[in-house]
């Protein structure tokens, strides 16, 4: 009964993570761009709002 919880607890712990990556992976990737043509992390965080909202439509 213990390694199936176990098991059970790896295994939900395994696919969080991957849906994590996956929910973040886009913000990550247009974060690194943003970085490229602003400087302050306000300017980053703006450009990055504005192209997800881009994104979106």
């Amino acid at each position: 009964m213990g390694k199936k919880i176990l098991y059970s607890i790896a295994v939900f712990g395994i696919i969080g993570l991957g849906l994590y990556i996956s929910s973040t992976f886009e913000y990550h990737e247009y974060y690194e761009e943003c970085e490229k043509q602003s400087n302050t992390q306000g300017g980053i965080e703006s450009c990055v709002d504005f192209m997800i909202e881009e994104a979106k439509k």
